[in-house]
């Protein structure tokens, strides 16, 4: 009895421990299930990571630095060294029958640069017939956004990060500032690390969100992610994705 009770427990883990396994390496994981429509791939800034990424997922973010001294927009995420990477040569890896949501995480916009850029991204978009209500605009500085929202482009505050770290007065202040933009830009969405993800539900409750979590969904952040996935208000929740290379 003894022995098969040690069976039964010896098959039991290692099932488990076979599937975590399996999960680990899958693309469809487990903890995302019937909530993939929402699930976009962080990070794809390179082609070879982009080929392979739109394979699986309908939802892509990628970083970009607006190179002044070439005005181009640079697909790179600082401090990584720069590979030269056009956007324009970026977008025509996409087959065009595919067209996924893009997430522009553009990381050096300013008022200063913010026409050069938008003209940039609409001879980009216009040229292949991209539609650019799938394709999100997110900044630290959303003073410029209003610019690009009336062009077609969807919009995103990127809020400050770790506001869950943030002391009682310095947080109060500092949900009061964003209250207070926000309120003269009703349509803007706001997106924050997934950490932040109850601050923001709590705090602006029928704001779009857009939001990210990092490295394993079981070990970090498990529970957030899933309240986040289950919110009708976020409208997309970034994960991590690794290729065999370009992953950069």
């Amino acid at each position: 009895m003894i022995k098969s009770k040690l069976k039964c427990v010896v098959i039991v883990v290692s099932s488990l421990l076979f599937l975590g396994v399996i999960n680990h390496y899958t693309t469809y994981k487990l903890e995302l299930l019937g909530h993939y429509s929402k699930i976009g791939a962080h990070r794809v800034n390179s082609i070879e990571k982009l080929t392979k990424t739109v394979e699986y997922f309908k939802i892509i973010e990628l970083d970009l630095m607006y190179n002044e001294e070439d005005d181009f927009m640079d697909v790179n995420h600082p401090p990584a060294e720069s590979i030269n990477l056009h956007l324009e040569s970026y977008i025509s890896a996409i087959n065009k029958s595919e067209k996924p949501f893009l997430w522009l995480d553009i990381k050096n916009l300013t008022k200063n640069n913010s026409t050069k850029i938008l003209n940039i991204l609409l001879k980009v978009f216009n040229t292949v017939d991209y539609p650019l209500d799938k394709i999100l605009i997110e900044t630290q500085n959303p003073n410029v956004l209003p610019v690009f929202s009336r062009e077609g482009f969807k919009t995103s505050y990127y809020l400050p990060y770790g506001l869950c770290m943030l002391g009682s007065k310095e947080f109060d202040d500092t949900i009061t500032g964003i209250d207070e933009f926000l309120k003269k830009q009703p349509n803007l969405a706001i997106s924050s690390d997934i950490q932040d993800y109850e601050i923001l539900a709590k705090n602006f409750p029928n704001r779009i969100k857009y939001t990210w979590t990092m490295g394993s969904v079981f070990r970090n952040h498990f529970f957030q992610t899933q309240r986040a996935l289950r919110d009708s208000k976020v409208a997309i929740v970034l994960v991590t994705y690794k290729t065999p290379n370009g992953n950069r």
